[in-house]
């Protein structure tokens, strides 16, 4: 359930991300590229990578680094790939 939570969270930062790279752009190209970048630039570093170069977007890049630490507490992808197996009695 954590992980879930922490995946939303970060998918609203990523869409955000996105959006504001949008509206950032100066030409169509401009917008383009800088909302590939945030969409598939390996979730945060595209979008820290924006955030540097336009100094735009805090908010969506903090969403997605807690969305990605929550999902690494709730133990992270180990959950779905049966790396955390329920203890059995003999």
């Amino acid at each position: 359930m954590l992980f879930t939570i922490g995946w939303l969270i970060a998918m609203v930062g990523v869409i955000w991300m996105v959006v504001t790279a949008i509206q950032t752009g100066q030409t169509t190209g401009e917008k383009v590229i800088w909302a590939i970048v945030c969409l598939i630039g390996c979730n945060p570093i595209g979008s820290a990578i924006f955030f540097i170069v336009k100094r735009q977007g805090l908010v969506p890049l903090l969403l997605q680094i807690v969305g990605i630490v929550i999902m690494f507490l709730s133990g992270g992808m180990s959950a779905y790939m049966g790396g955390l197996t329920p203890a059995t009695t003999p």
